[in-house]
């Protein structure tokens, strides 16, 4: 018998001696997360699991990588705020040292990322789990780029 049948039949006997009644949360609908969606075919059992508050390390890690990803974006909108401001009002003498700071904070966090999505990669129990990384040295290019363009419209 495989093991997904045997699991079906001991929840069912269960079921039948009236095992499962009276339960926490019987009759309510499970309430899915967005991180449930991270362990694909396992989201009932991570489910459990969170709510025991004893997930695997490698989902974890997942929500630190969605968490660093959305300080990374504030970051990259911080220095785009900066360069515009400096590109409209010309001052960027005083400027240039708060988007370099911003730039210095991006690369940091970027590669602190990095890092993290490449142990989560590892970990994850499957490829289909895996993740795309960030690419580092392209991203700062790009930041890169956006002050040399408003630097350029500026002096036209």
């Amino acid at each position: 018998m495989r093991l997904d049948q045997l699991a079906e039949n001991r929840i069912l006997d269960a079921i039948e001696a009236g095992m499962l009644q009276d339960l926490p949360g019987e009759g309510i609908p499970l309430q899915i997360g967005a991180t449930d969606y991270l362990a694909n075919d396992l989201w009932l059992a991570h489910h459990i699991l969170q709510n025991a508050e004893l997930l695997p390390e490698w989902l974890e890690l997942a929500r630190t990588i969605e968490q660093d990803q959305e300080k990374l974006a504030t970051l990259e909108s911080r220095h785009a705020s900066l360069v515009e401001k400096a590109q409209a009002t010309g001052d960027w003498k005083r400027l240039t040292p708060m988007i370099a700071e911003c730039r210095k904070s991006f690369a940091t966090a970027a590669q602190e990322l990095r890092g993290k999505q490449d142990r989560y990669n590892l970990e994850a129990p499957s490829l289909a789990s895996e993740r795309p990384a960030i690419w580092v040295d392209e991203r700062l290019r790009l930041l890169d780029d956006r002050v040399r363009e408003a630097r350029a419209a500026t002096e036209s």
